[in-house]
């Protein structure tokens, strides 16, 4: 069995100014960030970690960095997890795209829409599986942490609970929180969603795994 320990990454400057960042250059760790940060370095302290991934932006890189230090493992980038791209819609603040004709489609349907000039919802969900099986594959009896976004921890949790793929954004993912599931070559299982992490190091369980609650770019504003 691997266990994949799924770390959103910390509160970002675009969570701060409420955009949907994608893959913009200069989004950073706000102020939030760095102190949550500074929580998740005593909160894994125990934690078995085989190997780290990560999303190759910085906001990623940046959050995982001082517990890859601490335990001298190296952080192996990994494209396939990386943010989606909005494409058009990037750097756009949600409380303007709401307004936009297609959310409804996002809505209901997402694995139908394509972001203008970007990526399709679809094919990033392909690509996380893609990346989780990959992994299985290779590392059938390690726990990897892979440190991405909103939107492609909540495709991860999706493909391991089951049932229609545009349910994906049911989950809530907040900052910093820690997921975690478990896969075989013939099993997927969820074992816990959004486990925030407080300011003493504890990480705190969500009592609501899965929430009815729809925002592209795994909530902004959050």
């Amino acid at each position: 069995m691997t266990t994949f320990l799924l770390l959103r990454h910390a509160h970002s400057t675009a969570n701060d100014s409420g955009i949907l960042a994608g893959r913009l250059e200069g989004v950073t760790l706000s102020k939030t960030g760095k102190r949550q940060v500074r929580s998740l370095v005593v909160a894994l302290k125990d934690q078995r970690i085989d190997r780290i991934l990560s999303s190759p932006l910085p906001r990623c890189l940046e959050t995982i960095d001082g517990i890859a230090s601490d335990r001298r493992k190296r952080i192996r980038l990994e494209p396939l997890f990386i943010e989606m791209d909005y494409g058009l819609w990037s750097g756009r603040k949600l409380k303007e795209l709401v307004k936009e004709k297609s959310w409804k489609t996002i809505q209901s349907k997402p694995l139908s829409f394509t972001f203008p000039q970007g990526e399709s919802f679809a094919r990033a969900a392909s690509r996380v599986e893609r990346g989780l099986k990959s992994l299985v594959r290779n590392y059938p009896d390690e726990t990897i942490l892979i440190v991405s976004h909103g939107d492609i921890i909540k495709f991860a949790l999706q493909l391991s609970n089951g049932g229609p793929l545009d349910n994906f954004q049911r989950f809530v993912v907040d900052t910093c929180s820690l997921s975690e599931i478990h896969w075989t070559a013939k099993s997927r299982t969820v074992v816990r969603a959004n486990t925030r992490i407080a300011k003493n190091g504890i990480a705190k369980r969500r009592t609501n795994k899965i929430k009815h609650r729809k925002v592209i770019g795994g909530g902004a504003g959050v």
